[in-house]
């Protein structure tokens, strides 16, 4: 690996040229010389990074899918903060060790930071008074923890044996108290939080390092092979960025040269299957870390897994993960739903993040359409107050309860991030990747622009976005198009813009010569079949992933052992005639305008086939209703 000496004038330029909006670090110096030639290119000038807008300037509209569930995200932050907000303070202030406790604590510590960077990105976008103070009240809280030599909290006792659970998650907690202190800084411009998360990183490179070889401290733990650790890697670089602290960038180097499954990966090309949490961290930071030094066959050889990932591994609800674990096996629904933990699923949404941001391939905006419309939604409940640890496909949704929290921090951070998804800047190249209604004013090189987009997407394919420019602008819009769609047309100022402005998966089209323009995209949302496993299928429509309710087939059995329903290759939708036969007899349905769509399937209870209602799988399994999603294929059930 090359030494990191050689690169620092590369990363001295790529620091200087870097632009820093809400936590997203993005290099512009295309022109500039790698410190190495690659052997590998993982992406040109052309497709050079894109950055995300800041929390602060992208508004969801009532009308769109996310408004609903964002706000329901700001009122549960809150009220984890009145229920909870000395609970995860108390994590840094004294350490627990009674009998039966143990491990409920260990992990204790990583509540705080991930409430204080979803609620502080909720705060400063809603703007509420009383929400901002609440976040900065809460950080200088957690700041006071800080002991003199950088660590947070309570260290480690000597004056006895240690159970390895503590050991391995003791730097998991500092992990997370870095991610919430540097959003806090990022966008409320706090330098207390700053200097608070560089003694943490100084610690940690003081502790650890130098890392030499494969048998460092760093790496050694029983419980999760040292991913605990390593996960640390992300927010190092990230810290660097502002702090241009060198030893930072050094250390880790030295972890990604000698970690083993990390160098297993930059090799083969091919996933280490662990935790998919730990692991979607451990390749966030390997991305910021390939970024920021401009090695480019690294970051191939990152987008290398990332695919391995989707191929093999990633539900068709874009999540990760049976039992918090990866394995070799097929993918396939299981009876008891221990599936897609919300921790996984948030996380695998930043690494791709991360990999859109530096990259700005339509292919990770579409994964990030797949993940956020099904799998973050559907652990999250309708009104926001309630979240899934498992996010099953099938039965029933357990919503979180215990002593171990982690997935209801975890969740409120994905929703808090969507906002800033809609939209991407390169230059004075604007991007379209999500149709929700929404407003922004988004600064590029030409100027400000602002943006409404009015969506009816994914009631109907259809989206009218109007921008207002300054005078002089000279620059582009592209709208991704999806590629679940077979019809896709955008009409600009009335007339249709040709089909030759597809450019990388994108509709290009340029704005000059006016300072206002009004485009109308419209487009189809096919029903189709997306296969799971060998003989196992779900019905998409579009990006959604569609179930069956109890809800609104109150005669449909939906055991979780038995396959009575199957579904015919030739799908299609049908019209609505009735949903409501009979009366559901649970709890009043909260999704009173919860989308519904009909479809002909085989049940073999019945000799002729029969009409059942499907659902976005999102909003699927609510108010304690059984519901199911994956099903043989008619003709191939064994």
């Amino acid at each position: 690996m090359t030494s990191i000496h050689l690169k620092k004038l590369c990363i001295f330029f790529a620091l200087v040229t870097t632009l820093c909006l809400a936590g997203t670090v993005l290099f512009s110096g295309c022109n500039s010389t790698p410190a190495v030639e690659p052997r590998a290119v993982a992406f040109s000038c052309e497709d050079a990074a894109v950055t995300f807008p800041s929390p602060t300037s992208v508004k969801l509209d009532p009308d769109g899918r996310f408004h609903s569930r964002f706000h329901g995200n700001v009122n549960y932050l809150r009220y984890q903060h009145d229920y909870y907000s000395e609970d995860m303070l108390e994590a840094f202030a004294s350490r627990h060790y009674s009998p039966g406790k143990l491990l409920e604590r260990v992990w204790d510590g990583e509540y705080a930071g991930k409430w204080l960077d979803a609620a502080t990105r909720t705060a400063v976008n809603t703007g509420d008074d009383a929400q901002l103070k609440m976040v900065d009240n809460f950080a200088a809280s957690l700041r006071r923890h800080q002991q003199p030599d950088g660590y947070m909290g309570i260290k480690l006792p000597t004056d006895r044996e240690l159970n390895e659970w503590e050991v391995d998650w003791d730097l998991w907690c500092q992990w997370n108290a870095l991610i919430g202190l540097l959003t806090h800084y990022e966008l409320r411009g706090e330098h207390a939080s700053l200097e608070t998360a560089s003694r943490i990183g100084e610690w940690i490179v003081k502790t650890y390092g130098p890392i030499e070889d494969k048998k460092a401290r760093f790496f050694q733990g029983e419980v999760t092979g040292g991913l605990t650790r390593v996960v640390t890697i992300g927010q190092l670089v990230r810290l660097y960025r502002h702090t241009a602290n060198e030893d930072l960038l050094e250390f880790v180097g030295q972890v990604i040269q000698h970690y083993p499954p990390i160098r297993q990966m930059l090799s083969s090309g091919e996933p280490y299957l662990a935790h998919p949490y730990m692991l979607s961290a451990v390749l966030g930071g390997v991305v910021e870390y390939a970024r920021l030094t401009q090695d480019y066959k690294m970051l191939a050889k990152a987008e290398q897994v990332w695919d391995g990932l989707v191929k093999d591994h990633l539900f068709p609800t874009g999540s990760l993960g049976e039992r918090e674990d990866l394995d070799d096996k097929l993918l396939k629904d299981v009876p008891d739903g221990q599936l897609q933990e919300t921790c996984a699923t948030t996380e695998w949404i930043f690494f791709t993040q991360s990999l859109y941001a530096v990259t700005g391939r339509a292919k990770y905006a579409e994964a990030l359409e797949r993940t956020c419309y099904n799998a973050l939604l559907a652990a999250q409940s309708v009104d926001g107050m309630k979240w899934c640890y498992w996010t099953p496909l099938r039965y029933s949704k357990d919503w979180f309860h215990g002593p171990t929290r982690c997935c209801f921090f975890s969740g409120p951070k994905g929703i808090a991030r969507l906002p800033q998804l809609i939209y991407a800047v390169k230059d004075s190249t604007i991007y379209v990747n999500f149709f929700e209604s929404s407003t922004t004013t988004l600064n590029t090189t030409g100027g400000k622009v602002h943006i409404t987009q009015q969506s009816e997407f994914p009631e109907t394919g259809a989206s009218t976005i109007t921008l207002k420019t300054p005078s002089d602008f000279k620059g582009a819009l592209r709208i991704r198009k999806p590629h679940w769609t077979t019809e896709f047309q955008i009409k600009l100022k009335g007339k249709l813009v040709p089909r030759d402005c597809y450019v990388q998966g994108y509709c290009n089209v340029n704005l000059e010569g006016s300072t206002e323009y009004r485009l109308e995209v419209q487009f189809d949302i096919p029903l189709m079949l997306e296969q799971l496993s060998k003989d196992n299928y779900v019905i998409r429509r579009g990006p959604e992933i569609l179930s069956i309710d109890v809800r609104d087939n109150i005669d449909t059995w939906l055991g979780a052992e038995d396959d009575l329903i199957t579904i015919p290759q030739d799908i299609k939708l049908e019209e609505i005639k009735s949903y409501s036969k009979y009366q559901w007899p649970g709890p009043v349905d909260s999704s009173a305008g919860r989308r519904r769509y009909a479809v002909s399937v085989y049940d073999d209870r019945t000799s002729e086939p029969r009409t059942v209602i499907l659902t976005p799988y999102a909003d699927a399994g609510n108010e304690g209703a059984a519901f199911r999603t994956v099903f043989p294929l008619a003709g191939e059930k064994e």
